[in-house]
């Protein structure tokens, strides 16, 4: 089994910029997606309910890149 060895790499500051400027507009896409979703099929269905708490663990993930990404 692998260990996972930490590195660091050096990204310009353009690109962490770019970045979060990206996460912030997929964060509004998916979350205006959710809302979307949750008003036309609601969460009655497994199928439904699924979609929407995979949307949901999408925005978590998002919302703490850019925490990340803005700390730098």
């Amino acid at each position: 089994m692998q260990t996972y060895i930490p590195e660091t790499w050096t990204v310009p500051k353009d690109t962490i910029y770019a970045s979060i400027d990206s996460i912030k507009n997929g964060l509004e896409y998916a979350r205006e997606c959710l809302s979307q979703h949750d008003i036309s099929l609601g969460r009655t269905t497994y199928k439904n309910r699924t979609w929407a708490e995979t949307i949901e663990g999408d925005i978590v993930q998002m919302e703490k890149t850019l925490k990340d990404l803005q700390s730098l």
